[in-house]
């Protein structure tokens, strides 16, 4: 049973967000396109492992992606995390090409003719090994054994375990003996350990104790507000900005109109800037001619809010980021008169 979804890291939502507003040769666009390279090749193993786990009997485990717990000051990271009443089974997604060559003290990856050196992935599962016991001991969850796995995603990654190094060659596997490995472990523990009251309240402790990551991401890239491409993004040729005119939003370069595309806009606002807005503020990024037009697209969100009239403020909702589900096109997604010759109406261009 899957308690809670595998979804894009919001890290890498923002880097995105940010790859979007910032122009093409801004001085730190490669560093940009660098750290999403990475954050999405991580999630695309977060992928590959949710593919596996799918095939196990859905009454076997309670499934957590992508948990955030805390420990000490700090938090640590779980791909993937399986409970049942005789184990729980914390998974590392490796989504790294090449060959890569577990030590003891660190991880050496080979590829493209580079040389790059990680921590060993087997000594991190097992430090988040350590800070679960402690969480679920600080909440007085009865014991129940702890296992871990570092899964290696690509089929064409060759694995090197430096000889003697037992521990690696029992954790470390790749993708597509997941599953296999799942099952050994699994009758190596014939008795229950907890019962379904237990197995409750460890997943309410989960869940609540979970903390998505958000950083500062201008603060991260050492950017301003100013540096920004403000407005609503086409999206379809992705052209900044759109115009707005008779409740439609308007393409300059390829005359799509859309009546919803300024949400994205607002997702932007809120992964790059800050997760509430008023009024003046959503209209100054998004373009939007007049407040009494951004009182009107507002309510058809739900954001939740605080205030009325000129002193409310909305925030972000617990369900994010917000959808688009219908983009108003007509058949030539086009604006053109009977005759398909000048435009039938100017595009106003707002300030």
């Amino acid at each position: 049973m899957i308690e809670m979804e595998l979804t894009p890291p919001t890290y890498l939502l923002q880097a995105e967000a940010l790859e979007r507003r910032v122009p093409k040769n801004h001085q730190r666009m490669q560093d940009i396109k660098s750290k999403i390279r990475i954050l999405r090749s991580g999630y695309n193993g977060e992928k590959t492992l949710k593919y596996y786990l799918e095939q196990i009997p859905e009454h076997k485990y309670h499934i957590f992606y992508g948990l955030r717990l805390p420990t000490g000051n700090t938090f640590f990271q779980i791909d993937a995390l399986l409970l049942s009443p005789k184990i729980i089974l914390i998974i590392d997604a490796k989504n790294h090409s090449g060959t890569l060559q577990f030590e003891k003290n660190q991880l050496i990856q080979e590829f493209a003719g580079n040389r790059e050196v990680y921590e060993n992935p087997v000594a991190q599962v097992n430090r988040h090994k350590i800070s679960l016991r402690n969480l679920m001991e600080k909440y007085k969850i009865p014991f129940i054994p702890i296992e871990n796995l570092v899964t290696v995603c690509k089929p064409s990654t060759e694995i090197v375990i430096t000889p003697g190094y037992k521990e690696a060659e029992q954790k470390v596997i790749k993708a597509y003996d997941l599953l296999n490995r799942i099952d050994e472990l699994e009758e190596s523990y014939s008795e229950k350990k907890i019962n379904q009251k237990t197995i409750t309240k460890v997943k309410n402790l989960l869940l609540s104790q979970h903390a998505p990551q958000k950083v500062d991401i201008l603060n991260l890239f050492q950017m301003t507000i100013i540096e920004l491409i403000t407005g609503v993004q086409c999206p379809r040729c992705l052209h900044i900005p759109m115009y707005y005119k008779r409740a439609k939003w308007i393409c300059p370069e390829c005359l799509l109109f859309s009546k919803d595309a300024f949400i994205n806009g607002i997702n932007d606002y809120f992964l790059l800037i800050k997760p509430s807005f008023c009024n003046p503020e959503i209209r100054e990024f998004l373009h939007i001619p007049s407040s009494r037009t951004t009182t009107a697209q507002l309510p058809t969100l739900n954001l939740p809010y605080k205030g009325t009239k000129r002193g409310r403020v909305y925030y972000q909702p617990e369900l994010f980021p917000l959808s688009t589900i219908n983009v108003s096109q007509n058949k030539t997604n086009t604006i053109k008169n009977k005759n398909r010759g000048n435009m039938d109406e100017k595009i106003i261009v707002h300030p």
